[in-house]
């Protein structure tokens, strides 16, 4: 029996390696076609982004199907999750390993247990927000902290190995700190954002009540070493056999330490005893539970995307084929995969541009980089379609915005000198020109041709100091364009003929 102990303990460490490595992997192969997985593996496998997304989304989006089978297995197995695959959750247990000579308060870890309702509660908080359409997620769903800490930690060596651009990302620093601070929660108590603050976890807390396996003793000695080594709480009292289900998550850590290997985990075969105890239900009063949802309700009226959203914004430029604003806002998670895998920088997140609600939203940043022409990472990448997909071909069917010329930034009209490179970049042929003094001048944007690429006005930021005579508004987006499919065959053709 020993070895089968150890041999779950051993097999846990290992699933949390290898789904930990398989992540970060994801993250810095995402974009690429060789990569096997779906670049949103990790993100179906979250029912609760499946339950927050589909209704914003108001049809069935299949990729979140995969969930299905998650949820199917957490009834089954229990909250197998959060100790065997969640990246967060193995993040969380390498600090505490690092940290194992602190010496945590025992007494806040014990009272501990009384803060384990308010996971209950932040998820009636952000289900009924998202049912009037406000999208709170990205400050609490473990997938989306961890793609924008693990990109914003590890793509930045990854461009120094590779000797491509550097990875510059505004707000890159508090993504980072907010993992830091859930981090230093484990200084109060082992897991606490897992125990305390993930409404994932008490989504899949709730499900994990209906496993048939669970753990029982024989010939106990009520010794609780198997209590004091449970990193969630959930063994209550091993020598009457009481237990909060909803809290383990199958770490094994417990039939590791028993000394009188009396504690086993098995199939429970007596349908009577479901659930066997009333520590096994979510102690979540029906007063607290509508406070904790007209909270969310309240949030999502004060908030209100139409209230402080600002879609008109002249200078906020969505990326390629994104919906409205107002549905974009609703689908975004905030997550980042988009900012991540942009090869020019060009995907920024944004602070207050689009109102409180667009905290973190993407948006192209033209001085910063150009959207190529030939790239559509941040569509495949894109887990709700909040970025709708398209092929190289068809990325320039919808417009991003429209450039406008400010000649009296311009070097041949405002200084006379010989330049003409957004001429020359200009994918579509946009820029119409005069020609004088043996000098061609940026003259009009052709409306129609022009799709807001921000070629232009990256270029043109190169070469001028201060602001750029090219500026990419927002005028003009998700209009159809004028550049016909043959226009950007012939450019990326012409394209593969220099670099060979």
């Amino acid at each position: 029996m020993r070895r089968k102990t150890s041999m779950l303990s051993k097999t846990r460490f290992v699933s949390q390696v290898f789904f930990s490595l398989l992540f970060c992997a994801g993250i810095l192969m995402a974009g690429n076609d060789y990569w096997p997985l779906p670049e949103d593996f990790f993100f179906r496998l979250d029912p609760l982004l499946a339950v927050i997304c589909m209704p914003a989304a108001g049809t069935l989006l299949c990729n979140f199907l995969l969930s299905a089978s998650v949820v199917a297995l957490t009834v089954f197995a229990g909250r197998f999750f959060c100790g065997w695959i969640c990246p967060l959750g193995a993040c969380i247990d390498f600090f505490e390993w690092i940290t194992r000579g602190f010496k945590r308060p025992e007494i806040l870890n014990y009272r501990i247990k009384h803060f384990c309702t308010i996971k209950y509660g932040i998820l009636v908080f952000v289900l009924a927000a998202a049912g009037f359409s406000f999208q709170f997620l990205y400050f609490f769903d473990p997938i989306i902290i961890m793609t924008r800490f693990t990109g914003m930690l590890l793509l930045p060596f990854k461009k120094e190995i590779l000797h491509q651009s550097p990875f510059v990302v505004k707000h890159a620093f508090e993504f980072i700190v907010f993992v830091f601070f859930i981090l230093m929660l484990s200084f109060l108590a082992r897991r606490f954002w897992c125990r305390a603050l993930c409404p994932l976890g008490a989504l899949f807390g709730i499900l994990g009540t209906f496993s048939r396996f669970e753990f029982n003793q024989k010939k106990c000695n009520s010794c609780q070493v198997c209590q004091k080594i449970c990193k969630t709480g959930a063994i209550a009292d091993p020598l009457k056999n009481l237990e909060q289900t909803q809290e383990c998550i199958r770490c094994f850590d417990c039939l590791n330490v028993c000394p009188q290997n009396a504690r086993r985990f098995g199939y429970c075969s007596d349908f009577t005893r479901w659930p066997k105890s009333s520590q096994d239900t979510v102690n979540l009063s029906r007063r607290t539970f509508i406070g904790w949802g007209a909270s969310g309700m309240a949030a999502a009226v004060i908030f209100a995307p139409k209230a402080v959203a600002m879609p008109g914004k002249k200078y906020l430029l969505r990326p390629p084929h994104a919906p409205e604003e107002e549905a974009f806002l609703d689908l975004c998670l905030r997550c980042q995969a988009c900012v991540n895998v942009c090869p020019t920088n060009a995907l920024q997140p944004v602070f207050f541009q689009s109102g409180l609600y667009g905290l973190w939203t993407p948006a192209l940043a033209p001085s910063v980089g150009a959207c190529k022409i030939d790239c559509n990472a941040c569509a495949k990448v894109c887990p709700t379609g909040a970025i709708g997909k398209f092929t190289h071909l068809t990325k320039y069917h919808l417009k991003i915005g429209t450039a406008v010329l400010n000649k009296n930034r311009c070097l041949p009209w405002a200084e006379n000198k010989p330049c003409g490179k957004c001429l020359q970049h200009c994918p579509t042929g946009a820029i119409g020109f005069t020609r004088e003094d043996e000098m061609e001048k940026p003259e009009r944007i052709d409306f129609l041709l022009c799709v807001g690429c921000g070629i232009c006005q990256y270029v043109c930021n190169r070469q001028t100091l201060g602001p750029p005579a090219l500026i990419i508004t927002a005028k003009g987006r998700n209009q159809p364009s004028g550049v016909a499919p043959v226009t950007i065959k012939t450019f990326l053709e012409n394209k593969q003929k220099k670099i060979r």
